[in-house]
């Protein structure tokens, strides 16, 4: 079986108490079952605090006050202590190494959410390379599979970074880039043209295709009615989602109080002013791009919907960049590297730590007219 993985995966080192914010609160840790069955026959009074601390029919861990029963006072976990490392439960073992699985491959990732992780990615200086470990596995047979898919959406990922990561090109134009050929190939899934897939990363690899397109493009430019109406509306979608954090929905609305209760001049004054400000650190925004593409994007071969993927990835750079520069007003144009850190990982733990979030989410931008192409044009060429 084929293990993928960027380049910084095995960078990561968990810090137990001394983490900012610990991933034992603020949300269920659901068990697995075989770390339930040896929960159940765990022994002596440690035992009985695993019997009366675990809903059993969830299979999950009591919470008090939104942190995990065994969570102690100095934020480490008393199943560690007391019972040893390989009582751990699955997600406590693996977090926050995340797995997408495909037939005979998984791709591995970190998430965003821990404060660590988002570190790593964050201030990488590089986007990273994709490494593949083969490890000796017994061979998996889906029921269905469509390999032919999966191996077109690999050349479309691959090509895709290499856009991301060509100097030459604009942030911005970068992300208008992977939204119209997402568009594009869309339509050929869409027909079962599989095949044609190829034709089009041939026709999309060129310069000239990137330079006709930037003619296209220009004429979403500088309309800044529209494209502080088109961010916005995607901003304003966020109150919508499950909150896991109280703290989150009175944040947020801070952030939109500040961005948009001036003029659409006044909001790209201030936008222009911030890009000027954090514009060395642009980077980071790639890396996140990368991030969002890398984890999602081939979980198209699933349900055929690589334009909602490439989308989805978009629009939480673009929120995040949004909340940046509120924060950047809010701290009289004061931002750095651990607000930014601090942005990145909340953000994440709202929207893609829970399933209900990423269904509403993937149901927002299938339906709501500000997701349309031209909207996301407006929100991504307006400065």
């Amino acid at each position: 079986m084929d293990y993928i993985f960027p380049e910084y995966y095995k960078k990561f080192k968990c810090i137990a108490d001394r983490c900012p914010d610990t991933c034992c609160a603020g949300w269920k840790i659901m068990i697995d079952d075989k770390s339930l069955k040896k929960y159940n026959k765990y022994k002596g009074d440690f035992g009985n605090r695993l019997a009366n601390c675990i809903d059993w029919k969830e299979g999950s861990f009591h919470q008090y006050d939104k942190r995990c029963a065994f969570l102690d006072e100095n934020n480490l976990c008393d199943i560690y202590s007391e019972a040893g490392k390989e009582y751990l439960c699955k997600t406590c073992r693996r977090y926050p190494r995340h797995y997408e699985e495909f037939e005979n491959i998984r791709e591995l990732s970190l998430s965003l959410s821990c404060p660590v992780a988002a570190n790593i990615i964050l201030k990488e200086k590089e986007l990273p390379e994709l490494i593949t470990e083969k490890r000796e596995m017994p061979l998996e047979e889906y029921e269905y599979f469509d390999f032919l898919l999966y191996t077109k959406l690999l050349q479309l990922r691959e090509m895709y970074f290499d856009v991301l990561s060509n100097k030459s090109y604009a942030l911005n134009y970068k992300m208008a880039f992977l939204l119209a050929t997402a568009h594009d190939i869309q339509t050929r899934i869409n027909k079962n043209e599989i095949f044609e897939i190829d034709n089009l990363i041939e026709k999309y690899s060129g310069d000239d295709f990137y330079r006709k397109s930037n003619i296209v493009f220009s004429k979403y430019c500088d309309n800044y009615d529209m494209g502080m109406k088109a961010r916005r509306d995607v901003f304003d979608n966020l109150f919508l989602l499950e909150v896991l954090n109280d703290e989150w929905t009175p944040f947020l609305r801070q952030c939109r109080d500040n961005l948009y209760s001036d003029s659409a001049d006044t909001y790209i004054g201030e936008k222009k002013a911030f890009k000027a400000d954090y514009l060395p650190n642009e980077q980071e925004y790639l890396n996140l791009l990368h991030y969002f593409v890398y984890v999602y994007m081939c979980g198209a071969v699933y349900d055929d919907d690589l334009y909602t993927k490439i989308r989805f990835a978009i629009v939480n750079v673009l929120n995040i960049m949004e909340i940046d520069n509120a924060v950047w007003k809010i701290s009289n144009r004061s931002f750095d590297f651990e607000m930014q850190n601090k942005i990145v990982y909340r953000y994440s733990r709202e929207v893609e730590h829970s399933d209900i979030n990423l269904k509403h989410m993937e149901e927002l931008i299938l339906n709501g007219k500000e997701y349309s192409y031209e909207r996301l044009l407006n929100a991504i060429l307006m400065i």
